[in-house]
């Protein structure tokens, strides 16, 4: 069984309601009998109700890959920093990215392709995830081509990535697969953020 290998300032996702609602939370403690103290999840600039006693699914991700648990909430802290306290009910289960990850969305994005910044490219990305994205495009890039592309989830951001497949469509251009190259845990955080949240609005909307 994978040891829940949690810091503090660890960045969470929290599932509500059997995971029907994902909150943003960070780690603050753990103590030596295995409890763990977190940020009170915020949304729409109020605290989220977390009764005593729920259970809610922790969701992170580290180097080694996307983890979750179940744990049940113990105590609710108020106060200028409020918190709740969460011990572990299960084990840790791997989750595989690409399943938990991927959002469908059409995303407008430039390109630059091989380090020529000179030469800007436009794409429309069809679905992304923590680890890559699908696009289209109207130029074709070879297998292991890299390039850098820029898109906005609610801010902007840029990546590096190579390409790993692609195809040509019956109509004009082409459907690429891209790997990010080198990208940070932050910017990565971000586009995972992003995902989740974008998910939870589609299940509201009844979409999923």
């Amino acid at each position: 069984m994978t040891q829940i290998n949690l810091q503090p300032g660890q960045k969470l996702r929290l599932g509500l309601s059997n995971g029907k609602n994902m909150y943003s939370s960070q780690v603050q403690d753990i103590s030596k009998k295995g409890t763990i103290l977190i940020d009170t999840p915020v949304y729409s600039g109020h605290l989220v109700p977390v009764r005593i006693g729920s259970i809610i699914q922790v969701i992170y991700f580290t180097k080694q890959g996307l983890f979750a648990f179940h744990a049940k909430v113990l105590n609710r802290f108020s106060g200028k920093l409020p918190l709740l306290e969460i011990v572990p009910i299960t084990g840790v289960e791997r989750l595989q990215r690409r399943q938990y990850f991927r959002l469908e969305k059409l995303i407008p994005f430039t390109y630059t392709i091989g380090g020529n910044e000179e030469k800007i490219y436009k794409g429309i990305i069809q679905d992304i995830s923590g680890g890559g994205l699908k696009c289209r495009v109207d130029n074709k890039l070879e297998v292991g081509t890299v390039i850098n592309c820029t898109f906005n989830l609610d801010e902007e951001i840029t990546v590096n990535g190579k390409v790993v497949r692609y195809e040509e469509l019956l109509e004009k251009g082409y459907e690429v697969g891209i790997c990010y190259l080198d990208i940070d845990e932050k910017t990565r955080e971000k586009i995972i953020s992003y995902i989740f949240e974008e998910q939870r609005k589609n299940r509201q909307k009844g979409i999923e």
